[in-house]
């Protein structure tokens, strides 16, 4: 608008110059005024351009009634009496501090936080019923009432063990709730989940005593599993000696067998003459000088002197 007040005023100035001239400056009174004319055509005609950058959309405002033209990123030509309000049309990101309770009464401290976008054909809706604080006046109202929706039906104990769950559940009743107002949900992140101080001293303590009984039950388990490698390898070493003995028991009675199997052979071969003849072999010449009888009794021999020469 202040663009036309200047062309309004430069178009005066001219029809003015041209029609009020000074003596002595008839020729420049005339060029004067065709000059300011023609600066007040250009100002008009300029002002029927708008650049609407990128990624975002221009909607037209005449004398604050909204019309429902939307204007694309770009060089657009319009009525220059509009004047046109630029709305961000990329992926923007909103993040705040909802509190809600669960289902056993515990409150809960979310951030969360979430990508949308305006859709860019009801941008002119969104700016006449909303404004440009849709951030503040839509997204947070409807994140907290769906975030205490979701909790309210999980155990605080679960909500942590069921995040993604849970995530799930609010990105989907957001989007229902956005996309009245025109606004396209992208993702929702649960950036942080906390409780109040006693709760989360309490899940601490829980913790360690879990963890304390996972250690214990770990070292049962070792010591289970170190009492097995014990056995079996006293068990092994038993079994090596037993097979020891059995193998030592075997070689002697292997070798009796073979030691009696000799004498049978050996025994079979001794006749009388070949004994008397053996026993001649080794005799040294000397006769016994003792006779064992049937009573065991000895009875001296009498050595018969042999004849010297």
């Amino acid at each position: 608008m202040f663009k036309l007040f200047m062309a309004l005023l430069f178009l005066l100035g001219g029809i003015g110059g041209m029609k009020f001239k000074v003596k002595g400056f008839e020729k420049y009174s005339k060029w004067g005024g065709i000059g300011s004319i023609a600066l007040a055509v250009l100002i008009v005609v300029f002002s029927t351009l708008r650049v609407v950058p990128a990624g975002h959309v221009g909607v037209p405002v005449l004398f604050g009634k909204v019309t429902e033209q939307v204007l694309t990123e770009g060089l657009n030509v319009i009525n220059p009496l509009y004047e046109v309000v630029k709305m961000d049309a990329r992926v923007m990101k909103h993040e705040g501090k909802y509190d809600a309770a669960s289902k056993d009464m515990q409150n809960v401290h979310v951030t969360m936080a979430l990508n949308f976008r305006i859709i860019p054909e009801k941008a002119s809706y969104i700016y006449q019923k909303i404004g440009k604080s849709y951030g503040a006046i839509i997204i947070d109202p409807a994140a907290q009432e769906v975030l205490k929706a979701v909790t309210a039906t999980h155990n605080a104990g679960d909500i942590l063990k069921k995040r993604p769950i849970i995530k799930n559940e609010v990105q989907e009743m957001l989007n229902t709730w956005l996309t009245k107002y025109f606004v396209d949900l992208r993702e929702v992140s649960l950036a942080n989940i906390g409780f109040d101080g006693d709760y989360e001293n309490a899940i601490l303590a829980k913790q360690v005593e879990e963890q304390n009984a996972q250690k214990k039950e770990y070292m049962l388990v070792q010591e289970q599993i170190d009492a097995n490698i014990l056995i079996t390898k006293n068990k092994g070493i038993g079994d090596a000696a037993k097979a020891q003995a059995t193998g030592e028991a075997e070689a002697i009675k292997i070798n009796g067998s073979a030691q009696a199997f000799y004498n049978k052979v050996v025994s079979k071969s001794l006749t009388p003459i070949l004994i008397q003849q053996q026993y001649l072999e080794n005799w040294d010449g000397i006769l016994p000088r003792m006779l064992f009888g049937g009573d065991s009794n000895p009875m001296p021999l009498i050595q018969i002197p042999s004849e010297t020469k």
